[in-house]
């Protein structure tokens, strides 16, 4: 299991859908637990994507993780110890994140990135009902069409779904006593 800021960093990308660009950029200052949201916002150095401003809303988990962090650092997530920072608490370096994620699904033979954490947040979003236009202002997607590209596997999972339920139809048609008709609940026609 990852532990310290590797697993804060992809644990926040988990939870929220954000990117990492916008995981690198925030603050404690972004950060409202009085009304359970992280703020996406510009600084002076950087801006978000799409240039809007937005709220994410803090899930039960993260917030469990977030009031648990030390506020040693501007960053949310703060960087280890490195050559261009030894004493730590710098920004969340985005490479190194990257190089610790790829080491894990290698030893498990799985294909990712860092947008994976993305593409998962709005898939299982998607597929557990959740209004498209409140998951456009939780992700920051101002465009309709941009979503497109995600639900093709909400469109997979529904026909895995469908497969999986006829699979378990078909067992239970076969285990059941062959005088029963399962359409009707009772006997089988004569």
């Amino acid at each position: 299991m990852t532990s310290g800021w590797h697993r804060h960093a992809l644990f926040l990308l988990a939870e929220t859908g954000m990117r990492i660009g916008e995981a690198k950029w925030l603050t404690w200052a972004d950060v409202d637990l009085q009304h359970n949201v992280l703020r996406i916002r510009a600084k002076a150095e950087w801006k978000p994507k799409s240039g809007n401003e937005r709220a994410i809303p803090i899930s039960s988990a993260l917030r469990v993780l977030l009031e648990g962090l030390p506020k040693t650092s501007r960053w949310l997530i703060a960087g280890p110890r490195s050559c261009k920072n030894p004493a730590g608490g710098g920004q969340l370096p985005e490479n190194r994140l990257l190089a610790y994620l790829h080491r894990r699904l290698k030893k498990l033979g799985l294909p990712g990135k860092l947008h994976t954490f993305r593409h998962s947040f709005i898939t299982h979003a998607l597929i557990n009902g959740m209004p498209e236009a409140v998951l456009r202002k939780i992700v920051g997607h101002v465009d309709a069409a941009v979503l497109q590209v995600y639900t093709h596997i909400g469109d997979q999972a529904t026909q895995q779904a469908m497969r999986n339920l006829e699979a378990r139809s078909a067992t239970n048609t076969k285990s059941a006593a062959p005088d029963r008709d399962p359409l009707r609940g009772g006997q089988a026609a004569k």
